[in-house]
């Protein structure tokens, strides 16, 4: 039913009772509604690796605390142990930077993905234009 009432909304937004025009009308809603995603995803992208960035700098900063105990002295009180809590601390920042690593490279594959099923829109668009 749905797919009906859409087909009559496309074919009243279209003025034209010719089936090329509605066809065209719908490819060129279908491209700006892929488009507005890929927009959102890209957006998606800089946050993760905006990300990664911040968890880099973590990283090492807490390597430098641990490789020069007179600056971790002088950031916290030492106590015995607190080798263990920046090397623990440490692990579970890289943990992180890996899985945010990992879904960056998970969403530049969808974005290649989109990206390629937006020209195939766009040459349906063309193909009905030119009807």
């Amino acid at each position: 039913m749905d797919g009906l009432v859409r087909l009559l909304e496309l074919a009243y937004s279209s003025g034209s009772v010719y089936i090329s025009d509605v066809m065209h009308l719908g490819f060129q809603r279908e491209v700006q509604e892929e488009q507005g995603w890929l927009s959102f995803l890209h957006g998606w992208c800089v946050y993760v690796d905006d990300r990664l960035a911040y968890l880099d700098a973590i990283i090492r900063e807490l390597e430098l605390c641990s490789n020069r105990t007179s600056v971790a002295q002088f950031l916290v009180e030492l106590r015995s142990g607190d080798d263990v809590v920046f090397a623990d601390a440490i692990m579970y920042f890289k943990a992180i930077h890996d899985f945010e690593a990992e879904k960056l490279a998970n969403l530049h594959i969808f974005s290649q993905a989109s990206v390629a099923h937006v020209a195939r829109r766009r040459q349906f668009v063309a193909r009905f234009s030119s009807v």
